[in-house]
């Protein structure tokens, strides 16, 4: 056991490399997603993490050795880290993955081992560094875990800022810069003349990394890689962002003309497009008012050609040329991404009586005086989305909102793409039927219309039934450009598959069998089709597990192409992980001395596995619930991850010392009472969401919310560390099964929470926190026993 206590420069470094930990770890889910594959960077972010759990087996093995609690270790994992960073971005500059051929080409495997292994060095560096300082001072695990905490906080804000002012490997770059910085003064400090130049040496690599950066490799399955192959593409501009980097592009072969008649006979003008992250398209006009006779065909002119009077509201953006088709109208184009909305500012949108909001589209509609709109287009929808990504606005609740700021005879449209077999269109048509009905809509089908092209399908909606002149306006513009009626009220099967002739009519078997309440057809079999509701906000999830196979079985090689990807590796991201985990986990135990009673090797796994669980359960569940306030992810993310780190190094800080039944009833009595507290986010949504409510007093609100949870949840691990004081070579074992669990519950968190819902993501972080008590409980039993018996003898 090492003497003394860490003294202030000691706390100052273990904070700043877990600020540069948390940091690489939000930096490198943005360059993952942007560069190669964003179902991949899930994964490759969990293998990663593994390196925290791998330092604490290597930690639990080197324990027995006075080296391993001495200066040179905790300056060895500040070098590791440093470096890793480094090699990042060196190998993110030159490795372009294909993630989807690695299962059978080996180079493409090599590739993504490498990627996986450099992203594992600076976590398993950063994990070496803060575990060792449990071993070498476990007498003060309040002071260290608090230092950690707050340290991570901060680098969770500072990956935001730096996304906000740059482009992620700028990003990388200024974090090693100040990770060296860091460890060349705490190696002067400590007299390491080696540690100090090394330090000086990465310090100038970074920071002319950080003036030159390395550009990522981008995959050429990028639509960012595909558009700039185009004849005379020619980059105008190139903007960070929250939302990710935004990419303008201008060449005379970008035209966009989703939805549009195959029975056009003209051109279609060409239009800029801006890019965000790699893969999200949103072609510009060059100028308002700008060339839209192509939208007299186009599926997208359609409602507002049956509303041609009245207030016209756009919901986010995509390639869906609504904003096109209105310019002219009342319309207001509700945009998140601020930087969007300014370039069509800067291009006059405002004289075509544009109105711009950059705000979420649910707290838009939340908001939105009732009866107001006479067309509502979820523009947004025809990008799609990720399976495991939250959109509230497709939920039974959120289109019940949107039907709800409709005029009596208003019209929500919904563009989709077309996919046969159809793969997310069951689902909508489903939560629309849903949130028709809890608008008083006795029979739904009498609201809804389906037109099929051969690339979209649109969906309208009215909250009254569409009355004869919708239906002949409709069947006109059908006739007119050669759209498939795919549903109208009233309409005989046999005229719904005539221009772009299917197999069956699908599309229309599927509307008549959900308004009827009847089973859907079987091409609908393979896929998950319940409505999306609040609790459950995943309207792009589609795989249904025991179908998969079967479904790849039976479209071959496109089957692969309908599975959702994310879930399927976040999967196997927790299959991995629980085997890596255990091996790691039982690999020291031969090597560890015999644990002394209260405790046991069991109950120690137990204790430490479910706190790791149940954190991190919680807090992304909490995350999840979020963005409904928030809107963007990642100031979503930035503000849990921010507040739960600092709240709860705050509250480690402030952790009894003492194993008595009092200490054990406050810590979690705390607990139950922050999540009792935390518990509002699920309930008050219309409260939250009042537009009275500006977004610096919601996230005031929120952090308020949340805050005394994250303080009270940063208690029990300390406490539990501190009675492992007068065994600290089970301190590093315990820290590290603590890391294993974390990373595999950041996987379930998803996955439970897409299959099962929030609610039960919630429940089941509680129900971790509960077996934590318990086990506590029967710590402090025996302990009173033995110390019973001693006073006995």
């Amino acid at each position: 056991m090492t003497a003394g206590a860490p003294r202030w420069f000691d706390l100052a470094a273990l904070a700043g490399v877990s600020a540069a930990l948390l940091a690489l770890e939000v930096l490198l889910l943005r360059l993952f997603a942007f560069s190669h594959w964003h179902h991949f960077a899930g994964l490759a972010v969990s293998l990663a993490l593994l390196g925290l759990g791998a330092a604490g087996t290597v930690l639990t093995l080197a324990g027995r050795h006075r080296a391993s609690r001495g200066d040179g270790w905790f300056l060895a994992g500040l070098l590791i880290t440093g470096i890793g960073l480094l090699l990042v971005l060196a190998v993110q500059s030159r490795v372009a993955l294909r993630p989807l051929v690695a299962g059978w080409h080996p180079v493409e495997l090599a590739r993504l081992l490498l990627v996986d292994f450099v992203a594992f060095l600076p976590f398993l560096g950063a994990g070496l560094a803060i575990g060792q300082v449990f071993l070498r001072w476990p007498r003060h695990t309040r002071r260290l875990y608090a230092a950690n905490l707050l340290g991570g906080g901060l680098g969770s804000l500072g990956a935001a800022g730096l996304l906000a002012a740059g482009e992620v490997e700028v990003g990388l770059a200024v974090v090693a810069a100040l990770l060296f910085a860091l460890t060349g003064l705490w190696a002067l400090r400590r007299r390491r003349r080696v540690g100090a130049l090394a330090g000086l040496l990465g310090l100038g690599l970074s920071l002319a990394a950080a003036l030159q950066p390395p550009v990522p490799a981008m995959s050429d399955f990028k639509a960012l890689s595909r558009l700039r192959e185009l004849p005379g593409v020619e980059t105008l501009a190139v903007e960070p962002g929250l939302a990710g980097r935004l990419t303008l592009l201008r060449a005379e072969s970008l035209r966009f003309a989703p939805g549009l008649s195959l029975h056009w006979p003209s051109g279609v003008p060409a239009q800029d497009v801006a890019v965000i992250g790699s893969d999200r398209v949103v072609p510009l006009p060059r100028a308002w008012p700008a060339p839209a006779d192509h939208l007299e065909a186009s599926l997208a002119a359609l409602p507002l050609r049956l509303r041609p009077e009245g207030p016209v509201l756009v919901l986010g953006s995509s390639a869906w040329p609504t904003l096109l088709a209105a310019q002219g109208r009342s319309a207001t184009w509700v945009e998140p991404d601020g930087r969007l909305l300014a370039i069509a500012r800067a291009r006059g949108a405002a004289g075509v009586g544009l109105t711009l909001e950059a705000e979420g589209a649910w707290r838009h509609l939340a908001s939105a005086e009732p009866g107001r709109h006479a067309v509502i287009a979820l523009d947004r929808a025809w990008t799609g989305g990720d399976a495991a990504s939250e959109d509230y606005v497709l939920t039974v609740e959120g289109l019940s909102l949107a039907v709800e700021a409709l005029s009596g005879d208003g019209l929500l449209a919904i563009p989709l793409p077309l996919e046969v077999p159809p793969r997310h269109y069951p689902r909508l048509m489903a939560s629309l039927a849903e949130a028709l009905a809890r608008q008083g809509a006795s029979a739904p089908g009498e609201r809804v219309a389906v037109l099929r092209g051969l690339q979209a399908v649109l969906v309208l909606a009215s909250p009254s039934p569409l009355g004869e002149k919708d239906l002949a306006g409709v069947q006109a513009f059908a006739e007119r450009w050669r759209f498939d009626l795919a549903w109208l009220p009233g309409q005989a099967r046999e005229t719904a598959n005539r221009v772009h002739r299917l197999d069956k009519p699908v599309f229309h078997d599927i509307a008549r069998a959900v308004f009827a309440a009847r089973p859907l057809p079987a091409e609908t079999r393979r896929f998950h089709t319940a409505p999306a509701e609040l609790d459950r906000p995943y309207p792009w999830r589609s795989l249904a597990w025991l179908q998969a196979p079967g479904l790849v079985s039976e479209l071959g090689g496109r089957g692969w192409s309908y599975l959702d990807w994310t879930l399927v590796l976040s999967l196997a991201a927790a299959l991995v992980t629980t085997g890596l985990a255990f091996l790691l986990i039982l690999v020291p135990l031969g090597r560890l001395p015999r644990i002394h009673p209260p405790f046991g090797r069991l109950s120690v796994a137990g204790y430490f596995a479910a706190l790791g669980f149940g954190y991190i359960l919680v807090e992304l569940v909490l995350f999840q619930r979020l963005i409904l306030y928030l809107g963007e992810p990642v100031l979503a993310a930035a503000l849990v991850f921010a507040t739960f780190l600092v709240g709860s190094g705050l509250g480690s800080a402030m952790a009894p010392e003492r194993a008595t039944r009092a200490s054990r009833r406050g810590i979690y009595l705390a607990v139950a009472g922050g999540l009792g507290l935390a518990l509002v986010p699920f309930g008050a949504v219309r409260l939250l969401s009042e537009p009275a409510l500006p977004l610096p007093l919601r996230l005031l609100a929120l952090v308020a919310l949340l805050l005394p949870l994250a303080w009270a949840m940063g208690r029990p691990f300390p406490w539990a560390l501190r009675q492992l004081a007068d065994q600290p070579r089970w301190i590093p074992w315990a820290w590290g099964i603590n890391g294993f669990a974390s990373v595999l519950g950041a996987s379930l968190a998803t996955l439970v929470s897409v299959q099962f819902g929030q609610a039960s993501t919630l429940a089941a972080g509680i129900l971790c926190y509960a077996a934590a008590f318990l086990i506590a409980g029967r710590w402090l039993a025996r302990l009173e026993s033995r110390r019973a018996a001693n006073l006995n003898r």
